[in-house]
């Protein structure tokens, strides 16, 4: 679609590779829904853009004394895109319904037009980075009353419109931190990544973060292109179905991580931006045990812990993956190809099982329809609950934790670890949570990717955040 001019130069068109799996903000997880949704739903508290602290939102101040009661003054003046004023009723409401869908652990009372108490079960240190996730944004109360599963925020931009291959934002004149310089976000799906370069080339595109390494030669070459590149707050893992036998067997779970070759996949897979991953944090996150052993490649000891769990002759298995390249996954045909390759040097016979549609891929993934299967994770803040909890608490099964690993030990330590008071005494539960993660395997962590964000020299006021996750309502585009 060519756009007129004049409007052209006030639209901001952001390249990706896949459509969104949901725009519900309470319920959306993969990548593409939330970098839509980031732009029109708001948290009531934002990490820095270098997540060193939390800074003010919706919430402008918060203040609790035992890490269990916490209370929260609303920024006064903020209307959701429908007219519905933001005051402490709606957040009441959005809570409550976080609760249902996300298993929020605490209620909300109203205490004053623009205040809130939130009463958790247990104290929880980390209660303002998990809130500052964006499934953790506030919705109009009017739509969660409804049950509709549209958008409608308090951010600098509304959805105009949603379909298979584009969603449109349109910028908001009455966003409360003043108007965005955009008049509208244009988000379009490209069938490939050849054709997303394409579009950047060709100035039809402004930005993207769906691109990997093997397109920056050709960006490089482009003098109109600039290139953030960071090593992202990101896993790629392994996911292996728990309670499917016999991967319900921590030997076996381990056998698979011995057999892989970590380095070899970084260097073939990823052109060598990356790191090979031992925890399931990555190493930028504080709380990072860094004295964790490495999970070397030793084929002997995959085969002797087959023979232990009695299955010394090999067995047979499918590894799922979805076709679509996420950040993390930029060739997931050829990691799985590869990670099939070395099971088969220890007699694990690999079928591989693709998917079309990430919708799918993801549905399918959560319901435990897989027995090993490629994800990854991104976070949204810098804190280590937002990998552990989300992927190794028991309470997380049929969301995030899509492992369906269950471990009182663990759930053990990430509670203590909630409850902790600072940094330092929290990141001791983190080290016993990652060294307990080691002995049992939950699933297997392959490497930590660098991430690319590509646009053109026109785009102004553009920042890429620790996370990866941008956010528009600075940004315009020089004539």
């Amino acid at each position: 679609m060519i756009l007129p001019l004049a409007l052209a130069a006030q639209t901001l068109v952001v390249g990706v590779l896949t459509d969104p799996v949901s725009l519900d903000p309470h319920r959306a997880t993969d990548l593409v829904s939330v970098a839509v949704l980031a732009n029109v739903c708001e948290p009531l508290v934002r990490y820095r853009a270098d997540g060193s602290r939390p800074q003010a939102a919706l919430a402008t101040t918060w203040a609790s004394v035992d890490g269990r009661v916490w209370t929260f003054t609303l920024r006064e003046g903020v209307r959701f895109h429908d007219g519905t004023p933001l005051d402490a009723d709606a957040v009441v409401a959005n809570l409550e319904a976080l609760r249902r869908t996300r298993a929020f652990p605490g209620r909300a009372q109203r205490l004053g037009p623009l205040v809130v108490e939130v009463v958790l079960q247990r104290p929880n240190a980390a209660l303002l980075a998990t809130l500052s996730q964006p499934f953790f944004s506030m919705q109009s109360p009017r739509e969660l009353e409804s049950g509709s599963t549209r958008p409608v925020g308090t951010g600098p931009f509304r959805l105009e419109r949603a379909g298979p291959g584009e969603v449109v934002l349109a910028a908001d004149p009455g966003y409360w931190n003043g108007p965005p310089r955009l008049r509208q976000i244009v988000f379009r799906r490209y069938p490939g990544a050849e054709a997303l370069v394409r579009g950047l080339k060709a100035a039809e595109v402004d930005v993207t973060s769906s691109l990997g390494r093997e397109q920056l030669d050709l960006l490089h070459e482009d003098g109109q292109l600039l290139l953030d590149t960071q090593t992202g707050l990101n896993i790629a893992f392994l996911s292996v179905n728990n309670e499917r036998v016999p991967f319900s067997d921590p030997r076996l779970r381990l056998a698979v991580a011995r057999a892989i070759d970590r380095p070899a996949l970084v260097n073939r897979v990823l052109g060598g931006h990356g790191t090979p991953a031992r925890n399931p944090l990555p190493p930028s996150i504080w709380g990072y045990a860094e004295r964790t052993p490495e999970i070397g490649l030793d084929r002997p000891a995959a085969r002797r812990l087959l023979a232990r769990a009695g299955y010394g002759g090999g067995f047979a298995t499918t590894l799922t993956f979805c076709e679509a390249p996420r950040p993390y996954l930029p060739a997931p045909r050829a990691l799985a190809g590869h990670i099939a390759a070395d099971l088969e040097e220890v007699g694990i016979h690999v079928r591989l099982r693709p998917v079309a549609s990430w919708a799918e891929y993801l549905e399918r993934a959560t319901r435990g329809d897989y027995e090993l299967a490629l994800l990854g994770w991104q976070a949204d803040t810098t804190d280590p609950n937002d990998f552990l909890s989300v992927l190794l608490e028991s309470g997380s099964i049929g969301t995030t934790n899509r492992s369906r690993y269950r471990s009182p030990a663990m759930d053990t330590l990430l509670e203590r670890a909630r409850r902790g008071h600072g940094p330092e005494e929290r990141s001791a539960s983190y080290r016993s949570a990652q060294a307990l993660f080691q002995k049992e395997m939950p699933w297997v962590p392959l490497y930590h990717v660098s991430v690319f964000t590509a646009y053109r020299r026109e785009v102004q006021g553009l920042v890429v955040g620790t996370t990866g996750l941008l956010r528009y309502d600075k940004v315009w585009k020089k004539g």
